[in-house]
């Protein structure tokens, strides 16, 4: 049992496993962006590895319920971390062959698909609002172990992601009970229109982030990513502790699209911190609004991955004209959208 903020969370895989589990999977899905800078490929095949992963997640509400119809949540998380460990071995390996690395990008981002709807699920059982933004956060923690590990193993960020093949000597330890969930026999397609909605919405700062490289150049990008991705964890323990729920997202909602909207008209690279650090945050509030929303907790993971189409789209889209401005509108617009849907949909109380 351990102590955070005044509330005691006990130690039990419900509440390990989950943030363990976003966190390596955010890992494996990341640190082959740190591996482009070692290669000479094209812009255009850059931008193809990268995107990628998005399609593969984008299919996790037909994978994960048949999955979940077959074997326990547990031996979802150990095999999808353990095979991700694969395919980022067979990816240093495969370099020159283009079609077979898009390919498994693809198939990281199924298994990162399968690997955060367990997170999301086991850490909405916890029942501890902490657990559920540390494992959003899980994000962030990804962020910063690929760069740490690409500053310490250069070209050989790829192999290290062995040391994950441990994962696959704890399937026949798996014993989360299955009853834990709701989990039928039967076959579904697992995501919710409400769900999607709130994570289509809630995404749009953090996938908008992918243009500050571009906006304000590597080295000042570099720093405000290291700063902004270590304070945002902090702001993913904060956020949903705040008794009120309703209160605290639409703040966080207002504030993000004030700052977002000020942060690309400006260009200054300060304010993309404040930005980024709630920007980011606000992500461990979206599973608890959908949960208040009586949405299934087995369709949150799910649709959160199926959402994450529109890290995809939403560079290439802001792009068609002026960059600053569009970014800044779409990101005033989501926000205040957001919170509007907060606003009508939870109580007062909540």
């Amino acid at each position: 049992m351990i102590e955070m903020l005044g509330i005691k969370i006990p130690l039990r895989k419900t509440t390990i496993l989950p943030v363990l589990s976003f966190t390596l999977s955010s890992y494996f899905l990341t640190n082959f962006i740190f591996y482009l800078q070692y290669t000479d490929y094209t812009g255009l095949v850059e931008f193809l590895l990268i995107g990628a992963p998005f399609i593969g997640r984008a299919i996790t509400p037909i994978t994960y319920p048949f999955l979940m119809s077959r074997i326990n949540i547990e031996r979802i998380t150990y095999l999808s971390l353990g095979n991700m460990a694969i395919l980022d071995i067979l990816e240093f390996f495969m370099g020159t062959d283009t079609l077979a690395l898009i390919l498994l990008r693809v198939a990281t981002g199924i298994l990162f698909g399968l690997a955060t709807s367990a997170a999301v699920e086991l850490a909405t059982q916890s029942r501890s609002k902490i657990i559920m933004g540390m494992t959003m956060g899980g994000w962030a923690l990804g962020w910063i172990l690929s760069a740490l590990m690409s500053f310490l193993m250069g070209k050989m960020v790829l192999i290290t992601s062995s040391f994950s093949l441990v994962f696959f000597l704890l399937i026949k330890r798996s014993n989360i009970d299955k009853k834990l969930f709701s989990n039928s026999g039967s076959i579904s397609i697992a995501f919710s229109w409400k769900a999607l909605l709130i994570f289509l919405l809630g995404f749009e700062p953090a996938y908008i982030l992918q243009l500050i490289p571009s906006l304000l150049g590597e080295n000042n990008a570099i720093e405000e990513t290291i700063i902004a991705y270590s304070i945002s964890f902090i702001a993913y323990i904060i956020l949903p502790s705040i008794g009120n729920i309703r209160i605290s997202s639409l703040l966080t909602s207002l504030m993000i699209g004030i700052l977002g909207f000020t942060s690309f008209i400006t260009l200054k690279a300060w304010m993309f911190i404040p930005f980024t650090v709630l920007g980011l945050g606000l992500n461990s509030l979206l599973p608890i609004i959908i949960k208040l929303m009586k949405v299934e907790v087995t369709k949150i993971g799910p649709s959160m991955n199926l959402a994450s189409l529109s890290g995809f789209l939403i560079p290439s889209l802001v792009s068609i004209g002026d960059i600053e401005i569009n970014s800044a509108i779409l990101t005033l617009i989501s926000s205040i959208s957001l919170g509007a849907i907060v606003y009508k949909n939870l109580k007062i109380t909540a």
